[in-house]
């Protein structure tokens, strides 16, 4: 008996590999798909630029970045931000802004410059137009709702910046392959309603984009997140966030579908290397456990020749006695 449909993702012919550097931009669905890269020792773009959600934000954000043209900020409640950046992003002076979103801009600038892969998640096609300057932002900032104008970004717009943002960074970065997602993440704000047409507008704006520019390619993760964890139980105590069993069997069928016989290889063996040096033991003096520590020690040196584990070394040096 079946209690739920699955499908089959097809295996991709380009892989992510180890040795190669990725870069990340987009909504928080985002973050814990980094998270589990970075967990298993890939190398990856640490911008800390913090969440955009609409295509349009993202989109711009990219392109400043290559292009180092850097965000102005605004004064709201005693603190510099910027309209087109996540709240994180602030200081109480504009000078200290200015050096804080210049320097992880630039930290950006260079990830695009190196990276194999560009990872973007969107997350909803709604933007708000700050009324005040007639441009959509990427954040509101909590300030009152008669400053902004709700838009629903068009397919036809969000293909237009994609051709302009891939023209640039096709010769910024010839190397460059972009990987789409669909944040599974719904944006009950808006209403349920209007986060359907927003992913749906996604959605069809990704497919026409992998269709059309060579070096793009799409992962499920909103498919597999709405259909086979179709299940309450799936979701954080929220039920809009997918819980860690979900983001776990996301991430294993990405792991499937990204990774060749060679990289899935070394993750599986590093995972299990990874779950032995964090074993906590009942008596961590114990002659046995230190006997445990010392092998899995020299395996861990042993794997240190292909994938950099100096933080695990020192953490098993730490536990001999």
């Amino acid at each position: 008996m079946k209690f739920k449909l699955e499908f089959n993702i097809a295996k991709s012919d380009t892989y992510i590999e180890y040795g190669q550097t990725i870069t990340s931009l987009g909504s928080c669905f985002s973050y814990n798909m980094i998270q589990k890269i970075l967990k298993y020792k890939f190398h990856v773009i640490d911008h800390k630029l913090g969440s955009l959600y609409n295509p349009h934000s993202i989109f711009n954000c990219i392109k400043k970045s290559v292009q180092k043209i850097y965000y102005k900020s605004v004064l709201i409640d005693g603190m510099y931000m910027s309209f087109d950046l996540h709240s994180d992003i602030r200081a109480t002076s504009k000078a200290e802004f200015n050096l804080l979103c210049e320097s992880k801009m630039n930290i950006l600038h260079q990830g695009l410059k190196e990276s194999e892969w560009l990872m973007i998640t969107l997350g909803t096609a709604w933007s708000h137009k700050y009324l005040n300057s007639n441009t959509l932002v990427a954040n509101c900032h909590k300030l009152p709702q008669k400053l902004f104008k709700k838009e629903l970004l068009s397919v036809e717009f969000i293909l237009q910046e994609f051709k302009e943002l891939y023209t640039l960074l096709k010769q910024f970065n010839p190397k460059l392959k972009i990987l789409f997602t669909i944040s599974p993440v719904r944006h009950i704000q808006e209403g349920l309603p209007e986060n359907t047409i927003s992913k749906s507008i996604l959605h069809l704006a990704v497919h026409k984009i992998i269709k059309k520019f060579s070096q793009c390619y799409y992962f499920p993760a909103y498919e597999i997140m709405i259909d086979e964890l179709r299940d309450y139980r799936f979701y954080k105590t929220d039920l809009i966030h997918p819980n860690e069993l979900a983001i776990d069997y996301i991430w294993t069928q990405f792991t499937d579908t990204f990774f060749n016989g060679t990289t899935l290889k070394i993750y599986k063996e590093l995972k299990e290397l990874l779950k032995s040096i964090e074993h906590k033991p009942f008596n961590p003096n114990s002659d046995q456990h230190q006997k445990f520590i010392k092998e899995l020690l020299n395996k861990t040196k042993a794997f240190s020749d292909t994938i950099d584990l100096t933080k695990e070394i020192g953490q098993l040096l730490k536990l001999l006695k």
